[in-house]
């Protein structure tokens, strides 16, 4: 069977994550404006201190990965519109749900005065311009990605939160906010990878494709590589996508465990442990004090 496609027999069970998927946003529905300090701005002229170069950089390359949803819509939406209707619709919802992020982050920006806002509409239609380029192959690759990305996303996130919390407690508020999202959509996906694992091991292939090749959709970013690099340094290094992303994911995946009598899965899976050992070497490289690597950098010790 095609690996690419998804097992038609798992529409039930996909149509019930849907279901807990909605019961579960509805209870935390929001709007974007509730998490910017308005009336702070109506009553006053004053502005609270500047964010740092590490909390402005991480905001705005925030900001300018989720503003390119429209591009990241018609790729799912390309992948699954001739898959199965939960699959579909759950798209439409996430979108949806995405749709505030980049307002929210864009308009605390305006609000604050923070940043070069001339600078950052230029950059905005240069990640629009650019589209997003990318080599997924069908549903499942498609919903592989999305766990990965938006469990990075989380992580990343809560990360950024911790560097502002202590000078903009608003803003970290803000960032937690849009996590808890993040959270809701890789939980649905994380299920319905596992459910076709569960059916058939073989899709660990186009799984360990997936994860082995996996870079963060803000790659068009025009100073993609410089702000990574430095985000990395300071926000979210390679630890953090170790232990919060790939780590927890083969885990709940149960990678180790699966065995196929095809030969490609067992390649697969032996590439994912060839995969995750190196990265677990990148995180000894970077922080040979393994204290060290699961501690978060204080916004205090951040420097540009």
């Amino acid at each position: 069977m095609s690996h690419y496609d998804l097992i038609p027999s798992l529409e039930p069970r996909l149509e019930e994550l849907v279901q807990r998927h909605k019961e579960a946003a509805a209870k935390i529905d929001w709007s974007y404006y509730d998490y910017l300090p308005l009336d702070e701005y109506r009553v006053t002229t004053s502005r609270e201190r500047p964010l740092s170069p590490v909390a402005y950089v991480a905001v705005e390359t925030a900001l300018l990965t989720e503003v390119n949803l429209p591009w990241y819509t018609a790729t799912i939406f390309e992948n699954v519109k001739s898959s199965l209707a939960p699959i579909q619709e759950f798209a439409r919802l996430w979108t949806a749900e995405e749709d505030q992020h980049a307002i929210l982050l864009e308009t605390y920006l305006l609000l604050t005065d923070n940043g070069d806002r001339e600078r950052r509409r230029r950059l905005r239609k240069s990640v629009l311009s650019a589209g997003w380029p990318n080599d997924l192959c069908g549903p499942f690759e498609g919903m592989v990605y999305t766990t990965i990305q938006e469990t990075q996303t989380r992580a990343f996130y809560n990360q950024a939160a911790l560097v502002c919390e202590r000078d903009h407690p608003d803003l970290a508020r803000a960032l937690r906010r849009i996590a808890k999202d993040e959270t809701l959509h890789a939980t649905f996906y994380r299920e319905a990878v596992k459910a076709h694992l569960d059916v058939e091991p073989g899709y660990v292939v186009p799984l360990a494709r997936v994860m082995t090749s996996f870079r963060m959709p803000g790659y068009v970013i025009p100073d993609y590589h410089v702000r990574h690099a430095y985000l990395t340094e300071h926000v979210f290094g390679p630890e953090h996508f170790s232990k919060d992303v790939v780590e927890p994911l083969c885990a709940h995946w149960e990678v180790d465990r699966l065995s196929s009598k095809v030969p490609e899965a067992s390649a697969a899976v032996r590439t994912l442990r060839v995969y995750r050992a190196a990265l677990r070497r990148m995180v000894r490289r970077s922080h040979p004090d393994p204290a060290r690597a699961a501690t978060n950098v204080p916004a205090s010790t951040l420097t540009p």
